[in-house]
């Protein structure tokens, strides 16, 4: 008796149904995209992620024909997914020493200033240096660089300290006085401030933390390296057609 292999001996359409579900299968899950609310660089709008970097991302992905779905998730669990699972993209995210060897950088997508605020009609609080900072309740968004980097040139103690889960949330407990200071972007904070329909006037900057990094978006190191270079070399090509100035332009000033 002779045995054939099972592939013979099912129906042609049936094998080429079964072969065109694992193509599309594999398609659907190319690529995952998560993010945070950090507007005006990105942030959901009735369940729909937009900003400055969304628009670019998505300009990005059409460009090199890669569809995929943008969730937005708290910062903690949006960077932990993108560690730890191949094909992901997080943006927008801050490219530092200590992340360097971590992702898979593509960009610069935006410049980035950090400052420590104050309201302006605390006149009881004075900062000169990061080290006065010590004396204040301040509040922080947890696993944010801009976090991290304050905690390790402040050495602040812990009780000085009041985490947030997200911007926006970080933003309202300074603004009911449950924290004295703020760590913010410059725009970021303005932006934020304008959509509570409260006054960027009402702040004050005391204290310029960073003003040398950038955003990027971020892949975890295990992704398809044809995948990687795929996305980078659209971000390259979205980047020289003016689009991100133009963008600019529309959220940032």
């Amino acid at each position: 008796m002779r045995f054939y292999p099972l592939h013979f001996l099912l129906p042609r359409r049936v094998v080429f149904i079964g072969m065109c579900l694992l193509s599309a299968s594999s398609a659907a899950a190319e690529l995952t995209v998560v993010t945070e609310n950090l507007p005006p660089l990105n942030f959901e709008v009735n369940g729909v992620a937009t900003g400055y970097s969304t628009d670019v991302l998505e300009a990005v992905l059409k460009k090199a024909n890669i569809k995929a779905t943008i969730s937005v998730l708290p910062w903690a669990r949006a960077y932990q997914m993108a560690l730890t699972q191949p094909n992901t993209l997080l943006f927008s995210t801050t490219r530092t020493p200590e992340r360097e060897d971590l992702f898979e950088w593509i960009g610069p997508i935006s410049s980035r200033q950090i400052y420590l605020y104050k309201l302006k009609n605390r006149r009881d609080i004075e900062v000169k240096s990061i080290a006065d900072s010590t004396k204040y309740k301040v509040g922080l968004v947890r696993e944010m660089a801009s976090t991290k980097d304050f905690l390790k040139e402040s050495a602040i103690p812990e009780e000085a300290v009041d985490f947030a889960p997200t911007a926006e949330s970080n933003i309202k407990k300074f603004l009911l006085g449950r924290t004295d200071l703020i760590v913010s972007q410059d725009w970021g904070m303005a932006f934020q401030m304008k959509s509570l329909h409260r006054y960027p006037s009402e702040l004050q900057p005391v204290l310029l933390l960073d003003g040398k990094s950038s955003y990027y978006f971020a892949m975890n190191k295990q992704s398809d390296p044809a995948l990687i270079q795929k996305i980078r070399a659209s971000f390259e090509k979205v980047q020289q057609s003016g689009l991100l100035e133009n963008l600019r332009s529309k959220y940032m000033r």
